[in-house]
């Protein structure tokens, strides 16, 4: 008799243990994304519920990925970028520019070509983060004045006239044409997404970087360089920004000098917020973020497949990135 009430009482304290919070917090994302599919599917069937509909929303959200894992690695240690928009712009422009300046046709050319373009991205974020950790300049700030300066340089440089000719058709491939059916640019998202999750997770250089953004003065008494992992993860977020601009452009066939990034920004953000909000609440990884970003993708298609009106995206969106904000915000004062 005793065995049974004391099987009762464990039953019991196991049923109270649940956290209703806590794994809203974990999957909550997780499961408004499955039910989203199901609502769309069921709303549109014969157009939402597709594989060509599937392919179509990954390659939508494809370079906002791209840009969005680079952002990732940065705010895992804690640091933001809001250079990533001008830094977009730059890469597509940037290599529209020096193919029609270089005349520039095909095969190993256009491989340097872009290969020189990300070079040069990744030393502005080195330079961002050279200021940032070894003048103590705020990220926030420091990022957003390197935006206004690259903008202005591309401005300068192009006149605010768009290159709608000379880019050769090899370097097109990258965001027009697919492999057995999958568009070039997921499989560039997925490729970036999985070695940032690799370097992020499976090595000791990813852990001091969140170790750094845990509690950076322990993180520099432990001996981790925290001012060169600075660097190295702005770095990181300018080539992932730029590459995302380079896709951009083969995409579009043109080297635009304004606009291009600037509509990647607030997604980004919101992107990685809401992955941090997703399986490890209040912690940035790569996993979560590339789940924002197809939460992100899902509701703009199935918004505009049904019909509603594109100002609705932004005010969902803005919804999102609030909950996710609240809901970190909130288990963090529970951990208090």
């Amino acid at each position: 008799m005793s065995g049974v009430q004391n099987s009762g009482v464990y039953t019991r304290t196991r049923a109270k243990s649940f956290d209703l919070l806590l794994w809203l917090a974990r999957y909550g994302t997780v499961a408004s994304l499955a039910a989203l599919i199901v609502a769309f599917s069921i709303a549109r069937p014969d157009v939402f519920a597709t594989l060509r509909n599937l392919l179509n929303v990954l390659n939508q959200v494809a370079i906002l990925g791209i840009i969005s894992a680079g952002l990732t690695v940065c705010l895992v240690m804690g640091l933001f970028d809001l250079s990533i928009a001008a830094l977009a712009t730059f890469g597509g422009y940037a290599t529209a520019y020096m193919f029609v300046y270089l005349s520039v046709e095909g095969g190993w050319a256009v491989v340097s070509v872009v290969f020189a373009v990300l070079i040069a991205s990744m030393l502005v974020g080195v330079l961002n983060g050279a200021l940032i950790s070894y003048l103590g300049i705020s990220a926030f700030i420091e990022t957003l004045a390197m935006g206004s300066v690259i903008t202005g340089i591309v401005l300068g440089v192009s006149g605010s006239r768009t290159i709608m000719s000379g880019i050769p058709d090899s370097f097109l491939v990258i965001g027009q044409d697919s492999i057995y059916g999958v568009p070039n640019p997921v499989l560039i998202m997925i490729l970036v997404s999985l070695v940032l999750w690799v370097f992020l997770e499976q090595t000791q250089a990813g852990r001091n970087m969140y170790a750094i953004g845990g509690n950076r003065e322990a993180a520099r008494l432990s001996g981790i360089p925290v001012k060169r992992y600075g660097l190295f993860a702005l770095g990181i977020c300018a080539g992932c920004a730029a590459l995302g601009g380079i896709v951009a452009c083969a995409n579009l066939g043109a080297g635009r000098a304004e606009g291009v990034g600037q509509a990647y920004l607030l997604n980004a953000f919101t992107a990685v917020f809401i992955g941090a909000s997703t399986l490890r609440p209040g912690r940035f990884h790569i996993l979560g973020t590339i789940i924002g970003v197809l939460l992100i993708g899902i509701i703009n298609n199935g918004l505009s497949i049904i019909g509603v009106e594109n100002f609705w995206q932004y005010i969902v969106q803005g919804i999102l990135l609030i909950v996710a904000l609240f809901s970190a915000g909130l288990l963090s004062m529970r951990r208090i």
